[in-house]
C-alpha cells in the first residue's frame, strides 16, 4: 500500500513541478532556462511547448544512457509523458486565457510558479520512480562533480538560457531568476521532503 502511496506522491509532484513551469511561463516576467528552449523552438514550429519537451527529453534519456554506459532508462518514458501532456494542459486549457497585467500579479505568480517547480522536482526525486532525464542527467553530473545540485542546477540552467535567448525565446530579469533561485530551492525543498525517503526506506526495508 505504501507503494501505492509513494507513486500518487510521485505524480503529484510531477503535475506540481509542470503548473509551476506553466505559471512562470504565463507571468510574462520571460521563462525559465530550460523552458526557454521548448518556448523558442515551439515558436518556430507548430510543436506544442509540451510536447517539444518530450522529444528533447527522449533524446535526454538516450545521451544518460550513453554517459551511464548502460541500457536507457524506458520506464523514464512515465514522467516524460507525464510532465509534457499536463503543461500543454496548463498552457493551453487552464491558464491559455488568464492574463497577469498588474507588476505585482506578474511578481507574485511568477514566485509561486518558482516555488511550486521547486517543491513539485523535490518530491518526485525522493521516490524510488523514474526520473525525468533532465533531473537525472543532473543527478549524473552531481555525482561525477561532486558539486551540489543546486550548483549543478545553476550552470545547466544558465546554458540553456543561452541557448533559448538564441532562439528568440522570451528571455527575461525572469530567466535570470530562475536561473540563480530554482537550484537552491530545489535543494531546501529537498530536503523537508526527507520524510517521503524514509516512507520508501522502511517500505523496502520490510521486503
Amino acid at each position: 500500500m505504501k507503494f501505492f502511496y509513494l507513486f500518487i506522491i510521485y505524480a503529484v509532484g510531477l503535475v506540481v513541478s509542470s503548473l509551476g513551469l506553466a505559471l512562470i511561463i504565463q507571468s510574462g516576467l520571460g521563462v525559465g532556462p530550460g523552458d526557454s528552449v521548448a518556448v523558442g523552438i515551439s515558436m518556430h514550429t507548430p510543436i506544442t511547448v509540451g510536447n517539444v519537451f518530450i522529444i528533447a527529453f527522449v533524446i535526454l534519456l538516450l545521451i544518460n544512457a550513453k554517459l551511464e554506459h548502460k541500457r536507457p532508462q524506458f520506464e523514464s518514458l512515465l514522467p516524460i509523458i507525464i510532465r509534457g501532456r499536463t503543461l500543454d494542459i496548463f498552457l493551453y486549457g487552464m491558464l491559455a486565457d488568464v492574463n497577469f497585467e498588474a507588476w505585482y500579479a506578474q511578481w507574485g505568480i511568477f514566485f509561486l510558479g518558482l516555488l511550486a517547480t521547486a517543491i513539485g522536482i523535490a518530491i518526485y526525486l525522493r521516490t524510488p520512480f523514474p526520473r525525468i532525464p533532465l533531473d537525472h542527467f543532473m543527478m549524473i553530473v552531481n555525482d561525477r562533480t561532486n558539486q551540489s545540485k543546486s550548483i549543478v542546477r545553476i550552470f545547466t540552467e544558465s546554458g540553456m538560457a543561452l541557448v533559448g535567448f538564441l532562439l528568440g525565446a522570451p528571455v527575461g530579469i525572469g530567466t535570470l531568476v530562475v536561473a540563480l533561485s530554482l537550484g537552491p530551492l530545489i535543494q531546501w525543498s529537498y530536503q523537508f521532503s526527507r520524510p517521503i525517503a524514509q516512507m520508501w526506506n522502511k517500505s523496502a526495508s520490510k521486503k
